[in-house]
């Protein structure tokens, strides 16, 4: 059974043992079923492979318990029961239109993976702890290689982030195709299938492939690269003096919040206030986040976003 399959069916089994156990979601249902809760806002997380595995076993368990501050904040700024579900990216549409879900956490491609089926209007986007709502993948190799740019990497081996991933992933190979480079254009791998390009799963595995010379290059988000020390002694080990930067991609946003269209326009009014003010309101219900706030989403940021994911579509890399 491949690795998605197996990752996907633990989730699932994960979700309904939330929903059997009380979590905020499920009591929120029940209540609202019998008439003690009315009117809540349904926050709706997306689970599937495109982003890092999470690092504290709690993500694993509930995916969305970084967010419980942040929801717990939204409760009483809107007085408004708050609660959230999971579920698989096709259920995201599904769960939006028919109002099943009222706000949506996503990703840059699941944003644009939506709209095939509906208009969802984005309340925000979230803001990094430098202020950018976008951020873009850098392109890094061994600090003593011998490429020097784009147009060295024939026939080098790049790795890649995960499989569908906005930056490292869509925008990175947009970056290659407008500098005349193809999938035949560069050493593929043999797993899981013969000619496949080389995803990795996080950030600090593309840094250590490149450092230890099993990847010529590799995509990097531009945050991961500046977590990375300065420099550290240890072998193998990333440090941003082990690595050079030869490109850059285009910015694409870090994570966008989906309005339903069943969410009244107050309601939506209010859930956008609340987000444009958390960050200097409530700072410490982020503290469990990689966002410092949030901001309003501009039609080029929008823009950008579909054309750098439709230029790529999630899996195209993959084809012969």
């Amino acid at each position: 059974m491949p690795r998605e399959t197996l990752r996907y069916a633990g989730f699932l089994m994960l979700t309904v043992l939330l929903a059997t156990t009380g979590c905020r979601s499920a009591g929120l249902r029940l209540l609202n079923l019998i008439g003690i809760k009315k009117d809540p806002i349904m926050v709706l997380f997306v689970l599937d492979d495109e982003h890092e595995p999470p690092k504290d076993i709690r993500e694993w368990i509930n995916p969305a318990a970084p967010y419980e501050p942040l929801l717990a904040a939204m409760e009483r700024e809107l007085g408004r029961p708050v609660g959230y579900d999971m579920c698989f990216s096709f259920q995201l549409a599904p769960c939006l239109n028919t109002g099943l879900s009222h706000l949506a956490v996503v990703s840059a491609s699941q944003y644009v993976e939506v709209l095939d089926h509906g208009e969802f209007e984005v309340l925000a986007v979230a803001i990094d702890d430098k202020g950018r709502s976008a951020r873009s993948a850098l392109l890094v190799v061994p600090a003593e290689s011998g490429i020097r740019g784009l147009d060295d990497l024939r026939k080098k081996r790049i790795a890649f982030g995960p499989n569908g991933d906005a930056r490292t992933h869509h925008a990175a190979w947009k970056l290659l195709r407008e500098h005349g480079l193809d999938k035949t254009d560069l050493a593929l791998e043999l797993l899981p299938l013969p000619g496949s390009l080389k995803h990795m799963p996080h950030m600090r595995a593309i840094a250590q492939s490149v450092i230890n010379h099993s990847s010529d290059a590799g995509f990097v988000d531009e945050g991961a690269w500046e977590a990375f020390p300065e420099s550290d002694p240890r072998e193998g080990e990333p440090a941003r003096d082990k690595l050079r930067v030869v490109a850059r991609t285009v910015a694409v946003p870090n994570q966008l919040i989906l309005r339903s269209p069943k969410l009244d326009d107050p309601g939506a009014k209010s859930v956008r206030a609340f987000l444009m003010s958390v960050g200097a309101k409530s700072p410490e219900a982020l503290d469990a986040l990689p966002n410092a706030g949030y901001g309003p989403a501009s039609a080029e940021l929008l823009a950008l976003c579909r054309e750098v994911v439709t230029a790529a579509p999630k899996g195209a890399a993959e084809k012969p």
